[in-house]
């Protein structure tokens, strides 16, 4: 938790005082959202979770969690609707945890659902050691809730971890710690877990009276996995033989137009070069060196290559 603010208000016998805890992220505010909560609240719709009693509200918004106590009665849902949207504007963004997704509701006890965030607020819960047994270290991400199986209150704790092979890693040494389905029944003297893991899930019942029981609550349990592909679609299809022939002649009619207007453009600007400029641009008959075979005894010369008066040159 980063910052806790409280203040007081009072409005004639109205009174109230209002306490807004930061947490890091949104799991965080919703873990101590969970820790606080009590049976005596009930869910109202503020905020992304929110209960309420007469006298107390809880309300998380983001990475905030807002908790309002006041006599004689609470503020009306319009006043706290206005506190959250000013508390929205500033919020955390961060999606809130899933794992709350795979509690199964048949049996579920009200308000009992707790998100945790170390081992030692799981101890609270579920006492089998205040060390690090369940993987908070390999960032594991814990939910239980109690329920009632045949007449029974029960614990089911479900962990979820990155990778498959952290959730087996994890799960054999907790099979190794505790004790697992003993064979003849469960010893009243003895805590017996049951469990079962499902992919990256480890779901395990504290206290069913029967494994039976404890089966009715780990079936429900099912690790999913949602794969979606966001790349955008293109369709490709085969042009027709019309559409390649006429295209392969428009081709050739356009290189042949293009090579055309070059000769012509090229053959035009030396015709003018010349008339305009002899000797100067081209047929230059200093620079111009002609490779003889020597067959003839008289050598040919540039300037009576290019003279146009004369007829060709006689060797």
């Amino acid at each position: 938790m980063h910052s806790t603010e409280t203040r007081r208000y009072a409005h004639g016998a109205q009174t109230a005082a209002i306490t807004l805890y930061r947490f890091r992220d949104p799991s965080s505010a919703y873990g101590a959202y969970t820790f606080l909560r009590n049976d005596s609240l009930t869910p109202v719709g503020l905020g992304s979770y929110g209960s309420a009693s007469g006298d107390r509200v809880l309300v998380v918004i983001g990475g905030f969690l807002l908790e309002v106590a006041a006599k004689p009665g609470r503020p009306s849902n319009t006043d706290l609707k206005q506190l959250v949207r000013s508390l929205d504007k500033i919020a955390d963004r961060t999606p809130f945890p899933s794992i709350g997704n795979y509690l199964p509701e048949q049996g579920l006890v009200r308000n009992s659902e707790h998100y945790v965030l170390g081992p030692r607020t799981l101890a609270q819960y579920v006492p089998l050691g205040t060390d690090d047994w369940v993987g908070f270290d390999h960032s594991g991400e814990i939910i239980l809730a109690r329920y009632r199986l045949a007449g029974k209150d029960a614990t089911l704790l479900i962990a979820s971890y990155p990778t498959q092979q952290i959730a087996a890693d994890k799960f054999a040494g907790m099979l190794r710690r505790f004790t697992f389905d003993p064979p003849g029944g469960v010893p009243p003297d003895r805590t017996v877990l049951f469990g079962k893991r499902s992919s990256s899930l480890i779901a395990v019942v504290i206290g069913a009276p029967s494994r039976e029981a404890a089966n009715q609550l780990l079936d429900q349990v099912q690790y999913e996995s949602q794969v979606t592909w966001n790349e955008p679609k293109h369709t490709l299809t085969d042009p027709t033989i019309g559409t390649i022939v006429v295209g392969a002649f428009l081709g050739t009619g356009v290189i042949m137009l293009l090579a055309l207007a070059v000769g012509l453009g090229f053959g035009g600007l030396r015709a003018v070069l010349r008339i305009f400029l002899p000797n100067k641009v081209f047929d230059r008959e200093k620079q111009i060196e002609i490779l003889q075979l020597g067959i003839y005894s008289k050598p040919i010369q540039a300037k009576d290559f290019y003279e146009k008066s004369q007829g060709p040159v006689e060797n």
